[in-house]
């Protein structure tokens, strides 16, 4: 499993573990226009990607394989289908 990744908020403990994004999948960091602006075509911006996420949980890191990391097996599997 992930190696457990340990930091606090608010004074909370929190656990966690960075997971993968399945093969194929990214994710994108988007930036829109100013509030109070009219939605127009080219109004996102790309402003970075990453390919992994961390899944935390409260006091304890996540369980492997479950949560988070059993939502991103949906991705390829509902590819497949």
């Amino acid at each position: 499993p992930p190696p457990e990744l340990w930091a606090s908020f608010r004074g909370r403990r929190l656990g966690g573990r960075e997971l993968p994004l399945p093969p194929g999948y990214r994710g994108l960091l988007l930036r829109g226009g100013e509030p109070g602006e009219p939605p127009e075509a080219g109004w996102v911006t790309l402003t970075g990607s990453f390919g992994a996420i961390t899944d935390w949980g409260a006091d304890t890191a996540p369980a492997p394989g479950r949560g988070l990391a059993r939502a991103l097996q949906w991705g390829p599997l509902a590819q497949a289908v």
